[in-house]
C-alpha cells in the first residue's frame, strides 16, 4: 500500500470512529512527516458531500459528538499538527455537527393553507381522513402528510372539525391563544380574533381546550361550550339545548338565541367580512332571538333594527347601527 492511499484509509477509519490506537499512531505520525496533504483530500471530500446526504438518526448523541470533537482538538494540540491543516479537520468537524444540528432543527414538513371567502364555506380532507369545514373568511394551515406523533392544524376564523380517532396520535388546533386538544370528536373552533372572545363547542365526543396566555384549562363534552374571557383564568361555560345549533352556518342560517347585539355584529362581521359597530350605552346590550338564512346583509341588519328600534347607516365602508 502506497503512502497516499495509507492516509486516505487512516483518515477515513479515523472520521468513522473505526480505528485503532495503532491505527491513530499511524495516522498521527503520518500527518507530521507529510510534505503535503493531497492524500488526505479524498476521504475528507467523501466525508463532507456525504455528511449532508445521510439521513439523521431518531436520537443524536451530542455528548459523544461534543467530546470526539474535544478529543481531537487534543490530539492535534499534543501532535503539534501544522495549523493549515490542523484548521482544516476542525472545520470539517465543526461542519459536520452544524449539519447534524440544522437538520435537527429544521422542520421539512410541507404545510397547506386553505381559504374560504366571504359568505362562503369550504371542506377540506386532511391525510388522515379527518374532515374540517371552514366558514365564511376563515384559513386552515396544515401538513400535506400527518406522519408524526401527534396532528397539528392551525385555524384563524371558524371551522367545524370531524376528526378520526387515534388514540396514539392526538388532534390538535391551534387558534391564536386556544389550544384544543382531541382523539377523535366533532366540535366547532371559533377564533377570528385575537382580542374578541373566542369559542369551542363539542357536538360529539370531549374535548380539552386551553387558553394560552391565561392558562385556563376546560373539558367539554357534547353540548358544552366554552368560551374566553379578557385576561380572566377561567372560560365562560355553557350548555345548548341543541348542539347542532353551533354549525347552523354551514346551513348558511344564523341562529340568535337571546345573543347581545354586541356578539351579533361581530358574527356578522366575520360572515360579511366587513366592519360592523353598534354605539350608544344601551344598544350594544340588547338581546336578540332570531333566525336568519339566505339574506343578505342588510335584509338581516333591517330586521334587528326593527327588533332593537334602532337604525343603520354606511359610514367610511363600516355599517353603524345606532
Amino acid at each position: 500500500m502506497d503512502k497516499k492511499q495509507s492516509k486516505a484509509d487512516l483518515l477515513e477509519k479515523y472520521m468513522n470512529n473505526s480505528c485503532t490506537q495503532q491505527e491513530f499512531k499511524e495516522l498521527m505520525e503520518l500527518i507530521k512527516t507529510s510534505q503535503d496533504f493531497e492524500g488526505f483530500d479524498g476521504p475528507m471530500k467523501k466525508y463532507w458531500e456525504s455528511a449532508g446526504q445521510k439521513p439523521l438518526p431518531h436520537a443524536v448523541d451530542w455528548n459523544r459528538i461534543s467530546s470526539n470533537i474535544k478529543l481531537r482538538l487534543w490530539a492535534l494540540k499534543k501532535t503539534k499538527v501544522q495549523f493549515k491543516f490542523a484548521a482544516v479537520v476542525v472545520l470539517a468537524i465543526t461542519a459536520f455537527t452544524f449539519i447534524l444540528y440544522r437538520n435537527a432543527n429544521i422542520d421539512h414538513t410541507i404545510y397547506l393553507t386553505q381559504h374560504s371567502g366571504i359568505a362562503k364555506t369550504k371542506t377540506v380532507l386532511l391525510s388522515d381522513g379527518t374532515k374540517v369545514t371552514l366558514n365564511a373568511n376563515s384559513d386552515l394551515r396544515y401538513p400535506q402528510n400527518l406522519n408524526g406523533k401527534t396532528r397539528e392544524v392551525y385555524l384563524k376564523g371558524e371551522a367545524y372539525f370531524q376528526v378520526v380517532h387515534n388514540v396514539s396520535k392526538p388532534f390538535i388546533i391551534h387558534s391564536g391563544k386556544l389550544k384544543t386538544q382531541v382523539l377523535g370528536t366533532t366540535f366547532t373552533v371559533s377564533a377570528y380574533s385575537q382580542v374578541k372572545p373566542m369559542n369551542v363547542t363539542v357536538l360529539t365526543g370531549k374535548v380539552a381546550v386551553k387558553d394560552e396566555s391565561t392558562q385556563a384549562l376546560a373539558i367539554l363534552t357534547r353540548g358544552q361550550s366554552a368560551t374566553t374571557q379578557g385576561n380572566k383564568k377561567t372560560f365562560v361555560l355553557t350548555r345548548l339545548a341543541n348542539p347542532e345549533d353551533a354549525i347552523a352556518w354551514m346551513e348558511d342560517k344564523l341562529i340568535f338565541d337571546n345573543a347581545d347585539l354586541e356578539g351579533v355584529a361581530l358574527k356578522l362581521s366575520n360572515k360579511y367580512g366587513v366592519t360592523i359597530k353598534v354605539t350608544g350605552n344601551r344598544l350594544p346590550q340588547q338581546h336578540i332571538t332570531a333566525i336568519f338564512q339566505g339574506q343578505n346583509l342588510p335584509g338581516i341588519l333591517n330586521a334587528i333594527t326593527k327588533l332593537t328600534h334602532s337604525d343603520y347607516k354606511v359610514q367610511d365602508s363600516t355599517y353603524v347601527l345606532y
